[in-house]
Protein backbone atom coordinates (compact mmCIF):
# COMPACT_ATOMS: atom_id res chain seq x y z
CA UNK A 1 0.00 0.00 0.00
CA UNK A 2 0.95 3.58 -0.53
CA UNK A 3 0.07 6.52 1.62
CA UNK A 4 -0.11 10.09 1.49
CA UNK A 5 -0.03 11.72 4.90
CA UNK A 6 -0.60 15.19 5.61
CA UNK A 7 -2.18 17.36 8.77
CA UNK A 8 -2.56 21.02 9.89
CA UNK A 9 -4.16 22.66 6.79
CA UNK A 10 -6.08 25.47 9.38
CA UNK A 11 -7.91 26.07 6.99
CA UNK A 12 -9.50 29.71 7.26
CA UNK A 13 -6.02 31.02 9.05
CA UNK A 14 -5.90 34.55 8.81
CA UNK A 15 -3.27 37.64 9.29
CA UNK A 16 -2.10 40.75 8.09
CA UNK A 17 -4.52 44.29 8.87
CA UNK A 18 -5.97 44.18 5.21
CA UNK A 19 -8.88 42.66 3.90
CA UNK A 20 -6.48 41.90 0.50
CA UNK A 21 -3.63 39.95 2.93
CA UNK A 22 -6.72 38.69 4.81
CA UNK A 23 -7.20 36.68 1.70
CA UNK A 24 -4.63 36.08 0.53
CA UNK A 25 -3.81 34.41 4.10
CA UNK A 26 -6.86 31.92 3.58
CA UNK A 27 -6.00 31.02 0.17
CA UNK A 28 -2.79 30.51 0.61
CA UNK A 29 -4.10 27.08 2.85
CA UNK A 30 -6.25 26.29 0.51
CA UNK A 31 -3.38 26.25 -2.24
CA UNK A 32 -0.99 24.15 -0.06
CA UNK A 33 -3.82 21.46 0.48
CA UNK A 34 -4.77 21.47 -3.26
CA UNK A 35 -0.57 20.92 -4.29
CA UNK A 36 -0.84 17.97 -1.76
CA UNK A 37 -3.48 16.43 -3.69
CA UNK A 38 -1.75 16.67 -6.61
CA UNK A 39 1.20 14.65 -5.07
CA UNK A 40 -1.58 11.75 -4.19
CA UNK A 41 -2.76 11.66 -7.77
CA UNK A 42 0.49 11.99 -9.06
CA UNK A 43 2.19 9.34 -6.84
CA UNK A 44 -0.12 7.19 -7.31
CA UNK A 45 -1.38 6.48 -3.40
CA UNK A 46 -4.16 4.46 -2.61
CA UNK A 47 -5.04 6.44 0.31
CA UNK A 48 -4.65 9.87 1.71
CA UNK A 49 -4.78 10.74 5.72
CA UNK A 50 -5.26 13.81 7.17
CA UNK A 51 -3.76 14.22 10.58
CA UNK A 52 -6.24 16.49 12.09
CA UNK A 53 -6.27 20.38 12.51
CA UNK A 54 -8.25 20.52 9.32
CA UNK A 55 -9.69 23.89 10.51
CA UNK A 56 -8.08 26.66 11.78
CA UNK A 57 -11.06 26.94 14.51
CA UNK A 58 -13.72 24.85 15.82
CA UNK A 59 -16.32 26.61 14.17
CA UNK A 60 -15.09 27.78 10.58
CA UNK A 61 -17.10 30.16 8.61
CA UNK A 62 -19.52 28.51 6.46
CA UNK A 63 -17.90 29.17 2.90
CA UNK A 64 -14.82 27.77 4.70
CA UNK A 65 -16.15 24.12 5.44
CA UNK A 66 -17.87 24.18 1.93
CA UNK A 67 -14.39 24.94 0.08
CA UNK A 68 -12.52 22.43 1.96
CA UNK A 69 -15.15 19.69 1.25
CA UNK A 70 -15.59 20.34 -2.72
CA UNK A 71 -12.39 19.89 -2.78
CA UNK A 72 -11.84 16.97 -1.16
CA UNK A 73 -15.03 15.47 -3.01
CA UNK A 74 -13.48 16.41 -5.96
CA UNK A 75 -10.58 15.06 -5.21
CA UNK A 76 -12.00 11.93 -4.28
CA UNK A 77 -13.74 11.25 -7.90
CA UNK A 78 -10.15 9.75 -8.83
CA UNK A 79 -10.63 6.85 -6.92
CA UNK A 80 -8.27 7.72 -4.07
CA UNK A 81 -9.86 7.34 -0.49
CA UNK A 82 -9.31 10.54 1.96
CA UNK A 83 -9.64 9.70 5.77
CA UNK A 84 -9.84 12.50 8.09
CA UNK A 85 -9.47 13.16 12.09
CA UNK A 86 -10.55 16.63 13.84
CA UNK A 87 -7.76 17.95 15.74
CA UNK A 88 -7.37 20.69 18.57
CA UNK A 89 -8.32 23.16 16.92
CA UNK A 90 -11.23 21.89 15.55
CA UNK A 91 -12.03 20.85 19.04
CA UNK A 92 -12.25 17.16 18.27
CA UNK A 93 -15.35 17.26 15.76
CA UNK A 94 -15.11 17.97 12.37
CA UNK A 95 -17.99 19.62 10.56
CA UNK A 96 -21.49 17.30 9.69
CA UNK A 97 -21.55 17.14 6.15
CA UNK A 98 -23.37 14.60 4.10
CA UNK A 99 -20.39 13.58 2.22
CA UNK A 100 -19.30 10.76 4.98
CA UNK A 101 -22.49 9.46 5.02
CA UNK A 102 -22.81 9.19 1.29
CA UNK A 103 -19.01 9.14 -0.09
CA UNK A 104 -17.78 6.02 -0.20
CA UNK A 105 -14.33 7.28 -0.34
CA UNK A 106 -14.47 10.13 1.86
CA UNK A 107 -13.90 8.95 6.15
CA UNK A 108 -14.39 12.20 8.08
CA UNK A 109 -13.71 10.51 11.74
CA UNK A 110 -15.35 12.08 15.32
CA UNK A 111 -14.62 8.80 17.06
CA UNK A 112 -12.75 6.01 17.40
CA UNK A 113 -12.83 4.46 13.99
CA UNK A 114 -11.00 1.06 12.65
CA UNK A 115 -10.85 1.08 9.10
CA UNK A 116 -9.43 -2.54 7.12
CA UNK A 117 -7.18 -2.40 4.00
CA UNK A 118 -6.15 -6.32 3.15
CA UNK A 119 -3.32 -6.81 5.50
CA UNK A 120 -3.35 -3.37 6.74
CA UNK A 121 -5.82 -1.79 8.87
CA UNK A 122 -6.35 2.19 9.86
CA UNK A 123 -7.34 3.33 13.78
CA UNK A 124 -8.35 6.58 14.10
CA UNK A 125 -9.30 9.05 16.80
CA UNK A 126 -9.63 12.98 17.34
CA UNK A 127 -7.64 14.52 19.56
CA UNK A 128 -7.86 13.89 22.90
CA UNK A 129 -6.22 15.85 25.74
CA UNK A 130 -7.48 14.31 28.97
CA UNK A 131 -7.89 10.70 28.56
CA UNK A 132 -3.94 9.31 27.56
CA UNK A 133 -4.80 5.80 29.02
CA UNK A 134 -8.41 5.49 28.16
CA UNK A 135 -6.64 5.76 24.34
CA UNK A 136 -4.19 2.97 25.38
CA UNK A 137 -7.05 0.68 26.27
CA UNK A 138 -9.15 1.40 23.22
CA UNK A 139 -6.20 1.18 21.42
CA UNK A 140 -5.27 -1.95 22.60
CA UNK A 141 -8.75 -3.80 22.35
CA UNK A 142 -8.97 -3.07 18.73
CA UNK A 143 -6.03 -4.74 18.11
CA UNK A 144 -6.75 -7.78 20.28
CA UNK A 145 -9.73 -8.10 18.51
CA UNK A 146 -7.70 -9.20 15.31
CA UNK A 147 -3.71 -9.32 16.40
CA UNK A 148 -2.85 -10.76 13.53
CA UNK A 149 -3.45 -7.75 11.10
CA UNK A 150 -0.69 -4.58 10.98
CA UNK A 151 -2.34 -1.28 12.46
CA UNK A 152 -1.39 2.34 11.41
CA UNK A 153 -2.48 4.99 13.99
CA UNK A 154 -4.07 7.90 13.06
CA UNK A 155 -3.89 10.64 15.53
CA UNK A 156 -3.35 14.56 16.25
CA UNK A 157 -1.25 13.87 20.24
CA UNK A 158 2.44 14.92 21.66
CA UNK A 159 4.66 11.63 21.68
CA UNK A 160 7.97 11.89 23.66
CA UNK A 161 10.45 13.42 21.95
CA UNK A 162 8.27 15.86 20.04
CA UNK A 163 10.50 19.17 19.01
CA UNK A 164 9.29 22.54 17.49
CA UNK A 165 10.49 26.33 17.36
CA UNK A 166 13.86 27.63 16.23
CA UNK A 167 15.08 26.83 20.16
CA UNK A 168 14.20 23.44 19.37
CA UNK A 169 12.13 22.69 22.30
CA UNK A 170 11.32 18.71 23.02
CA UNK A 171 8.60 17.79 24.91
CA UNK A 172 9.79 15.29 27.36
CA UNK A 173 8.32 13.27 30.71
CA UNK A 174 4.91 15.00 30.11
CA UNK A 175 1.76 13.07 31.44
CA UNK A 176 0.02 14.34 27.47
CA UNK A 177 3.28 12.74 25.93
CA UNK A 178 2.73 9.21 24.17
CA UNK A 179 5.28 6.71 24.12
CA UNK A 180 5.13 4.02 21.33
CA UNK A 181 6.77 1.29 23.46
CA UNK A 182 3.09 1.38 26.05
CA UNK A 183 1.01 -0.29 22.56
CA UNK A 184 1.40 -3.60 21.27
CA UNK A 185 4.28 -4.57 18.00
CA UNK A 186 1.55 -4.64 15.59
CA UNK A 187 0.68 -0.88 16.39
CA UNK A 188 3.78 -0.65 13.38
CA UNK A 189 3.14 3.42 12.36
CA UNK A 190 1.64 6.05 14.65
CA UNK A 191 1.27 9.09 11.58
CA UNK A 192 0.36 12.36 13.57
CA UNK A 193 -0.35 15.61 13.41
CA UNK A 194 -0.12 18.62 15.62
CA UNK A 195 3.71 19.44 16.15
CA UNK A 196 3.66 21.34 12.74
CA UNK A 197 7.73 20.61 12.20
CA UNK A 198 8.04 17.27 9.73
CA UNK A 199 10.10 14.34 12.30
CA UNK A 200 10.49 10.90 12.83
CA UNK A 201 10.41 9.04 16.99
CA UNK A 202 10.97 6.77 18.96
CA UNK A 203 12.99 4.26 16.53
CA UNK A 204 11.25 5.57 13.54
CA UNK A 205 7.84 4.26 14.61
CA UNK A 206 6.34 7.90 14.85
CA UNK A 207 5.88 10.00 12.15
CA UNK A 208 4.59 13.78 12.41
CA UNK A 209 4.00 15.21 9.21
CA UNK A 210 4.20 18.90 9.44
CA UNK A 211 2.02 21.45 8.70
CA UNK A 212 1.17 22.06 4.74
CA UNK A 213 1.94 25.99 5.03
CA UNK A 214 3.67 28.06 8.07
CA UNK A 215 0.88 29.65 10.50
CA UNK A 216 3.93 31.09 12.66
CA UNK A 217 7.52 33.02 12.55
CA UNK A 218 8.38 30.27 14.83
CA UNK A 219 8.49 27.81 11.65
CA UNK A 220 10.20 30.74 9.40
CA UNK A 221 13.01 27.99 8.97
CA UNK A 222 10.86 24.81 8.74
CA UNK A 223 10.25 22.97 4.90
CA UNK A 224 6.57 22.08 4.79
CA UNK A 225 4.92 19.40 2.90
CA UNK A 226 3.79 15.79 3.05
CA UNK A 227 4.53 12.17 3.56
CA UNK A 228 4.20 9.67 0.66
CA UNK A 229 4.99 5.88 2.78
CA UNK A 230 5.11 2.88 0.87
CA UNK A 231 3.65 -0.44 3.41
CA UNK A 232 5.78 -3.69 2.62
CA UNK A 233 5.67 -6.84 5.18
CA UNK A 234 8.40 -5.96 7.16
CA UNK A 235 9.18 -2.28 6.39
CA UNK A 236 8.13 1.43 5.62
CA UNK A 237 9.73 3.18 2.91
CA UNK A 238 8.88 7.04 4.09
CA UNK A 239 9.40 10.22 1.55
CA UNK A 240 8.81 13.67 2.50
CA UNK A 241 8.12 15.92 -0.34
CA UNK A 242 8.54 20.12 0.34
CA UNK A 243 5.75 22.07 -0.59
CA UNK A 244 6.39 26.26 -1.60
CA UNK A 245 5.71 27.65 1.67
CA UNK A 246 4.79 31.69 2.61
CA UNK A 247 7.39 33.49 2.35
CA UNK A 248 8.51 35.27 5.58
CA UNK A 249 11.41 37.29 6.78
CA UNK A 250 12.96 37.80 10.32
CA UNK A 251 14.84 40.73 11.37
CA UNK A 252 16.44 40.55 14.80
CA UNK A 253 17.55 44.38 16.01
CA UNK A 254 19.95 44.23 18.80
CA UNK A 255 19.26 47.48 20.77
CA UNK A 256 21.02 46.75 24.08
CA UNK A 257 23.60 49.98 23.69
CA UNK A 258 20.39 51.73 21.60
CA UNK A 259 18.80 54.47 23.20
CA UNK A 260 17.53 55.76 19.68
CA UNK A 261 15.49 52.74 17.99
CA UNK A 262 14.05 55.22 15.16
CA UNK A 263 18.32 55.38 13.75
CA UNK A 264 18.42 51.81 13.68
CA UNK A 265 14.49 51.34 12.13
CA UNK A 266 15.43 53.86 9.83
CA UNK A 267 18.17 51.71 7.77
CA UNK A 268 15.90 48.50 7.56
CA UNK A 269 14.71 47.94 4.07
CA UNK A 270 11.40 46.99 4.78
CA UNK A 271 8.64 45.30 2.07
CA UNK A 272 5.17 46.02 2.71
CA UNK A 273 4.43 42.92 0.82
CA UNK A 274 6.43 40.16 2.61
CA UNK A 275 5.17 39.23 5.83
CA UNK A 276 7.84 40.39 8.03
CA UNK A 277 8.45 39.97 11.74
CA UNK A 278 10.84 42.91 13.72
CA UNK A 279 12.45 41.40 16.69
CA UNK A 280 13.92 44.04 19.38
CA UNK A 281 16.12 42.18 21.30
CA UNK A 282 19.23 43.11 23.81
CA UNK A 283 16.91 44.73 26.41
CA UNK A 284 13.41 45.86 28.09
CA UNK A 285 11.28 48.53 26.07
CA UNK A 286 10.02 51.28 28.17
CA UNK A 287 6.40 52.27 27.18
CA UNK A 288 6.89 54.96 25.30
CA UNK A 289 9.16 53.12 23.28
CA UNK A 290 5.91 50.46 22.63
CA UNK A 291 3.93 53.45 21.85
CA UNK A 292 6.29 54.50 19.26
CA UNK A 293 6.86 51.15 17.42
CA UNK A 294 2.95 51.32 17.15
CA UNK A 295 3.63 55.25 15.61
CA UNK A 296 6.46 53.76 13.27
CA UNK A 297 4.70 51.09 11.68
CA UNK A 298 0.86 51.86 11.29
CA UNK A 299 -0.75 48.96 9.78
CA UNK A 300 -2.60 50.08 6.85
CA UNK A 301 1.03 50.97 5.65
CA UNK A 302 2.65 47.77 6.52
CA UNK A 303 -0.75 44.66 6.48
CA UNK A 304 1.97 42.11 6.41
CA UNK A 305 4.46 43.24 9.32
CA UNK A 306 4.10 42.70 12.75
CA UNK A 307 7.10 43.26 15.73
CA UNK A 308 7.67 42.03 19.52
CA UNK A 309 7.81 42.71 21.80
CA UNK A 310 4.52 44.23 22.25
CA UNK A 311 4.10 45.73 25.84
CA UNK A 312 7.17 47.38 28.08
CA UNK A 313 9.62 45.28 30.31
CA UNK A 314 9.73 42.09 28.11
CA UNK A 315 13.38 41.56 27.26
CA UNK A 316 14.07 38.97 24.07
CA UNK A 317 16.58 36.61 23.49
CA UNK A 318 17.62 35.97 20.09
CA UNK A 319 16.17 33.43 17.92
CA UNK A 320 19.09 32.77 15.23
CA UNK A 321 23.00 34.19 15.37
CA UNK A 322 21.87 35.96 12.14
CA UNK A 323 18.35 37.12 11.01
CA UNK A 324 16.77 35.01 8.83
CA UNK A 325 15.55 35.78 5.39
CA UNK A 326 14.15 32.14 3.67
Amino acid sequence: MRILALSDTHFGYVYGNTARARRQSIENMFTAFERTLEIAQNKDVELVLHGGDMFNRSKPHKDIISKAYRIIEKFTETGIKFVAIPGNHDKSNLPETLLSHFNKEIFLVNRLTRLDYDEISILAFPFELEDQKGILMKIRGEIGKHPQKSYIVLCHQLFDGAMFGPHHYTFRNRKDTLLTQAFPDNARLFISGHIHRSQKLQNDRVLYTGSTERTSFMEAIEHKGCLVIDIEKNLENVEFISLPSENMVIREVDIEDSKMISSNLDSMEIKSDIRTLIRLTGRELSEKEIKFLWSYFPSKEFPLLTFTPRRPLVKLKPLYSNSYIP
